[in-house]
């Protein structure tokens, strides 16, 4: 409800960007959604048009429609990521861990919360044993729409292709036509008021708009090459509780080609290790199993990119709930739980009592500009992979 109340009064920055995409697109002035803006409208074109019905809507309604769906959202991945009775308290209090990217999320009105839900989804939906003509291509029509407007959960539609085993055949022919249909649908649906030749020169746009972006150096950028430009390259970081201002955190170690050496290595490290737990999937067909396997290929689809905002960080939630639910388990089984215990306030402390109304501006600025985003999602990673979850 915070969250609501602050996209309405104090929010929906990032909505209000994705509304004006509507409306041009609803006026007939959808080939000038990357020139005309609040900010920068930097989604697949198709995005403007599929979603442009909310447009329709005044925007206060709008938006409040906008945080409606999310709040389903929230009940859906609390519904997909439970075994049982006990553990929807366990996915509660998941959310509950990742509680601030939520917070964040809802209140710039962002659609990462949407995103994640489309790929709880349809992942928890390849792994059910009975196909469904419906279910499954609405699934992975959905996810496939959200990931090439947003890009970084690209890697999950290469499933259907590499995780098979155990899944009915029929099943898998259904995802692999949704997600055909969905990318056709995103890319050629601006055809219908521009025509072929508009339609192309939009994709153009939205790829120039994608690399007139850059590298956004803001201490909030919670990525691995801003984190090496922040505190290696000497250089001044703009911070955005501070108004913009810069502030020197690091000192000259690296130069600008090594830090983007370093950085390229990492994401193509990084998107191997995303790829190879993709192909294992196979190898988790177990429920407990698949949720794990789950858990961490959508916690791995965020950490290649060299942009992060802190909404992002809402596809912590399933690791979340998963490390919980380990913890637990391990007190049960009388096993010394104390140390999980550790860990998740730990971290839970470093993802949602870092800012500035708790450690005071100059601390939660170093704390920012170290990725403490990043740091804690690849620590519950870890806690994930090395937990008490069984395969079987």
């Amino acid at each position: 409800m915070f969250g609501v109340f602050r996209a309405q009064t104090h929010g929906g920055n990032d909505f209000s960007v994705f509304y004006g995409a509507w409306r041009l697109v609803l006026e007939g002035h959808g080939s000038e959604i990357y020139h005309v803006s609040a900010d920068r409208f930097l989604y697949a074109p198709g995005f403007a048009w599929l979603l442009c019905p909310l447009g329709i809507l005044p925007r206060v309604f709008s938006l409040a429609l906008w945080c409606l769906m999310k709040a389903l959202v929230v009940g859906l991945l609390i519904k997909k990521l439970t075994d049982s009775n006990r553990s929807i308290a366990l996915a509660a209090w998941g959310i509950i861990l990742a509680s601030r990217p939520l917070l964040i999320d809802i209140e710039y009105g962002q659609v990462n919360l949407f995103i994640l839900g489309a790929s709880v989804w349809a992942l928890a939906g390849h792994f059910d044993r009975k196909p469904s003509v419906l279910w499954d291509s609405l699934r992975w029509s959905i996810l496939a729409i959200a990931a090439l407007a947003k890009l970084f959960p690209i890697p999950l539609l290469i499933v259907p292709w590499f995780v098979q085993r155990g899944v009915h055949p029929k099943k898998i022919k259904i995802e692999q036509s949704a997600i055909f249909f969905g990318v056709l649908v995103t890319l050629l649906v601006p055809v219908t008021s521009l025509g072929w030749f508009g339609g192309l020169h939009l994709l153009i746009e939205w790829k120039d708009a994608l690399f007139a972006r850059g590298l956004p150096l803001e201490s909030h950028n919670q990525s691995f090459i801003a984190l090496l430009h922040h505190y290696l390259s000497g250089s001044p970081t703009p911070v955005h509780s501070e108004g913009g201002g810069a502030i020197i955190f690091g000192r000259s170690i690296l130069s600008l080609d090594q830090i983007r050496l370093f950085s390229l290595a990492w994401t193509l490290t990084t998107l191997g290790l995303t790829l190879g737990w993709i192909v294992s999937g196979s190898n988790h067909l177990s429920r407990k199993g698949a949720k794990k396997w789950t858990a961490i290929v959508i916690g791995l689809l965020i950490v290649p990119s060299h942009l992060i905002w802190k909404p992002y960080f809402v596809m912590s939630i399933p690791m979340a709930t998963l490390a919980i639910e380990s913890t637990v388990a391990a007190r049960n089984r009388n096993s010394k739980s104390w140390v999980g215990w550790i860990l998740i306030l730990f971290l839970f402390a470093g993802i949602n009592l870092t800012g500035f109304d708790f450690v005071g501006h100059l601390w939660a600025a170093h704390i920012e500009a170290a990725s403490i985003f990043l740091m804690m999602h690849l620590a519950l990673i870890g806690m994930v992979i090395t937990g008490g979850t069984e395969d079987s």
